[in-house]
């Protein structure tokens, strides 16, 4: 039924997007642009994990840190070239 579908936002679907760039084979890089401009680089799909019921999407940093990010605060998703190995 309709009732049961999700509402669709356009938050919602930056959600689904980075789901789904982070299950995508052969992986591609992806800088994530914050509402505030703070742009998050995901060059591999071990730096970023979501939280489907929470909305949030954790990206790690070669330095060890880490940041958590709620879809209602993604503006934009950019591809990143491939690093070099």
């Amino acid at each position: 039924m309709k009732d049961d579908l999700p509402e669709m936002t356009p938050h919602t679907v930056l959600f689904a997007t980075v789901r789904s760039r982070l299950s995508q084979v052969p992986f591609e890089p992806f800088r994530i642009i914050t509402t505030s401009g703070t742009a998050y680089e995901v060059p591999t799909a071990d730096h970023a994990g979501v939280t489907p019921i929470l909305r949030i999407i954790h990206v790690g940093r070669d330095d060890g840190s880490s940041i958590d990010v709620h879809a209602l605060h993604v503006a934009s998703i950019e591809s990143l070239p491939h690093r070099a190995a």
